[in-house]
């Protein structure tokens, strides 16, 4: 990738610090651009739309306050189309369902195969490009 080349960016929005460093630096080996959020509220308010390159969600399903499917229902309700990954401890839970129906692409068990999220998140970007 040369200087001039817009990397995709690549949002996780997880409550839990250590998730979100260990995700920060698989995108970031994966040659993207993270940009880390604690919670729904913060990715919302953080402009996620602007900037320039295509652009994903990894988006935890269980957090305090606004869970992921409530994230998704939003950014649906605003016509925000961006692709997203939904990680989580119980992928039958009826929360994943609702953030499917809201538009996320996938949902990945925790603990996940970091290869099958790379395989993932590229899909996404390629298709938000």
């Amino acid at each position: 990738m040369n200087e001039n080349t817009v990397r995709p960016q690549v949002h996780v929005v997880d409550d839990d610090e250590g998730v979100r460093s260990m995700l920060s630096l698989l995108v970031e080996s994966w040659g993207m651009e993270p940009r880390v959020h604690a919670d729904a509220q913060s990715f919302l308010e953080s402009g996620f739309g602007n900037g320039s390159g295509p652009h994903c969600l990894i988006l935890d399903l269980q957090m305090p306050g606004m869970n992921g499917a409530e994230l998704r229902e939003a950014l649906q309700a605003r016509g925000a189309d961006i692709p997203t990954v939904v990680l989580t401890a119980r992928p039958n839970d009826p929360l994943a369902q609702r953030a499917l129906t809201a538009g996320a692409r996938t949902v990945l068990a925790k603990p996940f195969d970091a290869a099958r999220l790379e395989t993932e998140v590229r899909r996404a970007v390629e298709d938000a490009a």
